[in-house]
């Protein structure tokens, strides 16, 4: 390690002395006009020459150009297989929202849409108004939807009047194919934008059915945050005694690694405990930081351990790194039955990097991880054992939570001992012209220590 770190310092000695010739070249020393513009670049350029996973594939220092911004700097050391690292601004804030994501769909008028409103945020302006999810935007201000101004006057601005629709069933054609549409429901008053942050837990319940108590769970981020409250709902379910679970990580985009130990450790089987639920691979240069994250009930601080032999994970394309890498780690252990789309594939995790300098964090791949067989094949993402879309028959598009929302709809039937039942597409559904979807406040990725 010694020589290595040797030869960094060297190299970026001769990267220093390069650019001081350059820049003081004429006779004129211009080190102290140019050092705060190449500063910056030239920390990240150190961190990712040490820590980054394919630092092999990085240019060499003659061929950058340490003047640009931090993004499009970063984007000139990355290899082609990356695209989880990344650098952002330490003071960046959420822009004033409603406070919901929603989906376009046009009507049988050509140039006119409607707006499914797919996830509300709790405590949110949209909340407040009473929107749910599964409800249809038909007007805003008298004024309906056209493919032009849908942004503009659902985006951020002053209070606004809605028509809501809902979708009615009108059963199926001559061919078998459901048929419906949205009819005007009611009108409601959508307080002025702000600032929203979504929350890590936003909808957690128990139900009985048949015999079988059923937990279910949406966790929107591994984050310490809400860390207690997992804990806490962990307890309750074992109160009520849940012996099935659902865990709805739809929206989830990762987090960080202690939480991931967390929620897995009170998951995972009870025999399962001390043993490996990851193992962490770093680039040669840093094969000491090489090590495994265990499950441990022991560091679970008072969660309860529900002692589960199968689990229900319901899933979509935006379902990421720290929670395709709990599925992976657990099944090893245990049954996981994944329901809803293909995840993304994250199959590496980062780490945040900071300099007293500079309001920026940097967030480059740093390592592999594997789970306790030695397995990661899921960079095309972790396909479900059940596929079934959320937004198929939009009949079923319902707030989180309802037991006749399609993907929880699925994975009762699945505890149940029943085969899901394949729902016809709604013909509406063909005509999806785009989403929008609310910056989040939650990280992406798996994150983990910079200095394990």
């Amino acid at each position: 390690m010694r020589n290595s770190f040797t030869g960094y310092v060297l190299s970026l000695f001769g990267l220093l002395s390069a650019l001081l010739l350059g820049l003081g070249s004429c006779g004129v020393d211009r080190w102290p006009e140019y050092y705060p513009r190449t500063g910056r670049d030239l920390w990240i350029d150190s961190v990712m020459r040490e820590d980054y996973l394919w630092y092999e594939e990085i240019p060499s220092s003659e061929s950058l150009n340490y003047f640009q911004e931090p993004e499009q700097f970063l984007s000139s050391l990355l290899s082609a297989s990356d695209h989880y690292s990344s650098v952002d601004t330490i003071y960046a804030s959420l822009p004033p929202a409603y406070g919901f994501d929603y989906s376009l769909y046009a009507t049988e008028e050509d140039t006119v849409y409607n707006a499914l409103v797919t996830y509300v945020i709790p405590g949110s302006p949209a909340e407040e108004a009473g929107l749910r999810r599964g409800d249809w935007i038909m007007q805003v201000d008298t004024i309906r939807l056209m493919r032009d101004n849908s942004e503009e006057l659902l985006s951020a601005g002053g209070p606004r009047r809605l028509l809501l629709g809902r979708y009615v069933s009108l059963g199926e054609d001559e061919y078998g194919e459901a048929i419906g549409g949205v009819v005007a429901d009611r009108e409601v008053d959508l307080p002025s934008a702000r600032g929203v942050t979504d929350v890590v837990v936003p909808c957690h319940s128990v139900f009985s059915q048949d015999g079988y108590t059923i937990g279910y769970l949406v966790y929107n981020s591994f984050s310490a945050d809400a860390d207690e409250q997992l804990r806490q709902l962990f307890r309750d379910f074992a109160n009520q005694g849940v012996g099935d679970l659902v865990l709805d990580l739809r929206y989830n985009e990762g987090g960080t690694s202690g939480s991931l130990q967390l929620l897995a450790s009170l998951l995972a089987p009870s025999d399962a405990q001390g043993r490996v639920l990851a193992s962490l691979q770093y680039n040669r240069k840093k094969a000491d930081r090489n090590h495994d994250i265990l499950l441990d009930t022991q560091n679970t601080n008072g969660g309860v351990n529900l002692g589960l032999s199968t689990l229900y994970v319901l899933t979509s394309e935006a379902t990421a790194a720290a929670s395709e890498m709990l599925v992976n780690g657990l099944r090893p252990y245990m049954e996981v039955v994944v329901i809803g789309e293909t995840t993304a594939g994250d199959v590496v995790a980062t780490a945040d990097y900071t300099n007293p300098r500079y309001p920026w964090v940097l967030r480059p791949a740093v390592c592999y991880v594997y789970n306790a067989e030695g397995q990661a094949d899921y960079a095309s993402g972790i396909r479900p054992d059940y596929s079934v879309g959320q937004f198929d028959n939009l009949a079923d598009v319902l707030p989180l939570g309802d037991p006749g929302e399609a993907l929880l709809k699925a994975a009762i039937e699945y505890v149940l001992g029943q085969a899901p039942v394949r729902q016809a597409v709604s013909p509406v559904s063909r005509t999806f012209a785009g989403e929008k979807k609310l910056r989040r406040n939650f990280r992406k990725g798996l994150i983990v220590p910079a200095n394990p």
